[in-house]
């Protein structure tokens, strides 16, 4: 068989299967409102006997207006009893199709979100996975050579009643075609290997030996910045392996042995890899896959800084694509051009409401639909999906960037307020609210004021801590004499890291690959707090009314803390 037999069979299968189905979904844009009230139609008609349906009149709902009055906004929270009866006893709490798989997220507190997909959920998003792959394949030869895919593990555990949960992009990967899948460089069991570290020295020693690699998927592109730096700082281990062709016997280990990670003997390259490392200092992507003709990944928010930062080590001719707007809850765009990244909404699958940001974030949002919305203005967006989430609140905030037909493009522009997400770790302002009292309690010790900013270009979280003038015990006594300086900082640092690991499974995730560095503790001078109200209230902010988020991004915050952080 010809060495590119493989691929034409490939393209030939994705055109023949999905090119009807991306002929449809572009025609859905013509008309969106009747698209969308014919799938909620559907949903609500399907559910309207289980127990939310019955106890918000499902059957009586005869238009959106209707059904924005019977259901209020909801949250995870809202849902989550429904969530694990259905799951422990069977009963149809949210849908009337039993749910066979649970996405599992990081939640507002210690317990994580189990999103429920039933079959049909598995089958739309085995579809949606395949049309956009069938897009980006289009665009460029992404698939006619080897596929670099990282994800999370399919299966990481069970519910209490037994179904399994686990990663969305590790259930992803189970539903990419065959004769895709025949061409991952990564084993599938690689994803289950908990040891961060050791994990991307596998990926490191098998993608280095691959130089075959045509395409490159990850959800956040902070993963293509650590596998360099990984590479650079295990070059001793990785190196050797290439040559040998072989896995140190502690890593292979990690492996499932019934999957063969495809090494072979290339003291030839590795050599070479070697030369080009001793002559700049450093590997490009362009030195460890010169055929690289496509990365798919995020690019809107926090994803932009990492782009920009890893492009300069893609081969020039290397599109950058956007993987959609696409969460653990929903599908909420499908990338219809990657040459220009234009996103159009999934109005098939998902139900959309929109608010315009700031009349969110003032309290009186006023709920708005596709053709409400206007180019270049951002708004936070509310989904209703076929698997049982209702008028869900999914913190994130999107904006307009054009029109398709008669519906408007999209592009994820951050979570919302009182979240945040450099690298994909969702981190909430109660888990925050949580973390720091607790660690400074450790300590003995209280703060008048604190604020924590992400910042997106170090990849990492500066607490800022106003010290109380009244410690929380007689002995307390936050000030260098006291011997709470720098080390004591970095102290109670890693005391708030460690929680925020313990109550955020992403978090945690993202520290221990390194993707998110060190957090680091800012003490602030006295009144600090104090002029902060000032400024807010300055700004427009009542002072009868004064409330500031204790989490947010540094590139939001308007006030300089640094300005007024103690030295040392």
């Amino acid at each position: 068989m010809p060495a590119d037999a493989g691929y034409v069979a490939l393209r030939a299968a994705l055109t023949m299967g999905q090119e009807p189905g991306l002929r449809r979904f572009l025609a859905s844009a013509r008309q969106p409102e009747k698209t969308q009230w014919a799938l909620l139609s559907r949903i609500l008609t399907a559910n309207a006997r289980t127990s939310f349906g019955v106890d918000h009149s499902f059957e009586t709902i005869r238009s959106v207006a209707d059904y924005r009055r019977a259901v209020p906004v909801q949250t995870y929270e809202d849902l989550r009893h429904h969530v694990e009866r259905q799951e422990l006893t069977g009963e149809k709490r949210l849908t009337v199709e039993q749910p066979v798989y649970y996405n599992r997220t990081s939640g507002t507190g210690g317990d994580p979100k189990n999103i429920p997909l039933t079959p049909s959920g598995l089958k739309r998003m085995k579809t949606h996975q395949r049309l956009a792959t069938h897009v980006w394949s289009k665009s460029a030869p992404i698939l006619s050579g080897r596929v670099f895919m990282v994800g999370g593990a399919g299966v990481e555990g069970h519910m209490a009643g037994g179904t399994p949960y686990g990663s969305a992009t590790g259930k992803l990967r189970e539903n990419q075609p065959r004769l895709l899948k025949r061409r991952y460089t990564l084993p599938a069991s690689i994803n289950t290997v908990e040891d961060y570290e050791s994990r991307y020295i596998i990926m490191a020693i098998l993608g280095l030996a691959d130089a075959r690699v045509t395409s490159f998927g990850t959800a956040n592109p902070s993963t293509l910045m650590r596998l360099l730096t990984v590479m650079h700082e295990h070059v001793d281990t990785i190196m050797p392996a290439v040559t040998d062709g072989q896995l140190p016997d502690r890593l292979a280990a990690l492996l499932d042995p019934s999957e063969d990670p495809g090494l072979k003997p290339q003291p030839g390259r590795a050599a070479e890899l070697q030369r080009r490392l001793d002559a700049s200092g450093r590997l490009t992507y362009r030195d460890i896959w010169p055929r690289l003709a496509g990365v798919v990944t995020w690019t809107g928010g926090s994803c932009g800084v990492a782009i920009a930062s890893v492009q300069p080590s893609l081969p020039e001719s290397c599109i950058v694509m956007e993987a959609g707007y696409v969460a653990s809850e929903m599908q909420g765009t499908i990338n219809i051009d990657p040459a220009s990244n234009t996103c159009l909404p999934a109005l098939y699958d998902t139900f959309f409401e929109f608010a315009e940001r700031d009349a969110w974030e003032s309290g009186s949002p006023e709920m708005l639909s596709m053709s409400e919305l206007d180019t270049g203005c951002d708004y936070y967006v509310v989904v209703t999906t076929p698997d049982g989430l209702y008028r869900y609140d999914m913190s994130d905030i999107v904006r307009v960037t054009g029109w398709v037909g008669s519906t408007p493009t999209l592009v994820f522009v951050q979570k919302g307020s009182g979240i945040t997400s450099i690298t994909g770790e969702k981190l909430h302002e109660a888990q925050v609210l949580d973390a720091v009292p607790a660690a400074l309690g450790e300590h003995g010790l209280i703060a008048d004021f604190f604020i924590m900013l992400a910042d997106v270009d170090a990849a990492c979280y500066r607490l800022y801590v106003e010290p109380s003038g009244l410690p929380a015990s007689a002995t307390a006594d936050w000030s260098p004499s006291a011997g709470h300086g720098a080390n004591a900082d970095q102290s109670i640092a890693t005391g708030v890291d460690s929680r925020l690991r313990r109550l955020n499974i992403e978090y945690d995730s993202k520290r221990a690959s390194g993707r998110l560095t060190e957090m680091t503790l800012h003490r602030l001078q006295s009144g600090t707090g104090a002029e902060y109200r000032r400024a807010l209230v300055a700004a427009g902010q009542r002072d009868a009314q004064f409330k500031y988020l204790h989490v947010q991004y540094g590139h939001d915050c308007a006030f300089d803390f640094n300005a007024f952080a103690e030295a040392g």
